[in-house]
């Protein structure tokens, strides 16, 4: 309540109000029994029309308290002008996040497994915006940057449940693969084969996901790739984390096996020179200490920064008060039928 006092002070002068016209009423009724009695009436409490006019009178008095004391509840609330309070953590609202999957046959075992895990990143999400991109010899954007959480783990699901149902068989050439996994990474290939898992590429191409990027809003790739490259793309990997870097993007590590090897440690030190980190996908905690280090981070950025939004609800007790005052004008209009 903005003015929480005035439901005392609405109400006071409410109560005083109705007993100075009760006490008004109580005198003009006195007045009136000074005047006489009248003789060989007292027969007509028992006739039945006289009872159902009393019977009538009582309900409508009753309802007459009853529209009275909701309209004064209602003037009360109105007075006092209810409102919401929020607090908003505006540098939290403006993180952007780009989830970024290597979909080439090397990482298809465990593609499945790091949709779970962004799934559940998603879940501690507050505020942020997300977005999904796939990427091999080409990228392909399922889904720009939103807060629109459902949407994001309806694709989330999708992700999981084709890639975990889609490999039917491994083959001399890699995999034999649904039709429905084979329709979800439609646009990921070459058209050559002639290049594929170009992490340079995806990396650049989740990159210029982000949008306003005249406005100072946190941005982070979340790159889960095993850096196994075929064939020469546009970008090395060093090319696509120096164009972060220019565009202040940070970029956290996904790696899919527990050994590095000569590939994970490159991703390793180039994902660092961003200011991020590379997790083994193979660590039991790894998801939790994503969260974690996202959310230090976040609490670094927000401190002081919150701001408390106050947004009036007078609706609702509004709507209370004008019932009840045609309720009250309806219960009078019937008293004079």
């Amino acid at each position: 309540m903005r003015y929480g006092y005035l439901i005392a002070v609405v109400l006071v002068v409410i109560v005083l109000g109705a007993a100075i016209g009760w006490r008004r009423v109580g005198l003009k009724l006195h007045a009136s029994e000074r005047r006489g009695w009248v003789a060989n009436t007292g027969y007509v409490r028992n006739l039945p029309r006289y009872r159902t006019l009393m019977r009538k009178t009582r309900m409508i008095v009753a309802a007459l308290l009853a529209v009275f004391c909701v309209g004064a509840a209602s003037l009360a609330v109105v007075a006092a002008n209810p409102v919401d309070r929020r607090v908003e953590d505006r540098r939290l609202a403006s993180r952007d996040i780009v989830l970024c999957l290597d979909a080439s046959g090397s990482m298809l075992d465990y593609d499945s497994e790091i949709g779970e895990a962004f799934k559940t990143l998603v879940e501690h999400f507050n505020g942020e915006r997300v977005s999904l991109y796939l990427w091999s010899g080409r990228s392909v954007r399922k889904f720009p940057l939103t807060d629109d959480y459902p949407m994001v783990t309806e694709y989330l699901d999708e992700l999981s449940s084709v890639l975990k149902n889609g490999i039917l068989a491994r083959t001399s050439n890699g995999y034999r693969i649904s039709r429905e996994l084979a329709k979800y990474l439609e646009g990921t290939d070459d058209p050559d084969e002639q290049v594929a898992s170009q992490i340079g590429d995806g990396l650049a191409s989740c990159v210029l996901g982000f949008d306003h990027t005249d406005q100072e809003r946190s941005r982070t790739v979340i790159l889960a790739s095993d850096n196994e490259v075929l064939g020469q793309g546009l970008y090395s990997l060093s090319e696509a984390i120096d164009f972060a870097k220019r565009q202040k993007v940070e970029v956290i590590g996904l790696f899919p096996g527990d050994y590095l090897g000569t590939d994970g440690e490159d991703m390793k030190n180039q994902v660092e020179s961003t200011g991020g980190r590379l997790y083994k996908m193979t660590s039991s905690d790894t998801v939790d200490s994503i969260i974690k280090d996202i959310e230090a981070k976040q609490v670094n950025e927000i401190e002081g920064d919150a701001r408390v939004t106050v947004t009036d609800r007078v609706g609702t007790p509004a709507g209370w008060l004008a019932v009840a005052i045609l309720s009250f004008l309806g219960l009078l209009g019937v008293t004079r039928l």
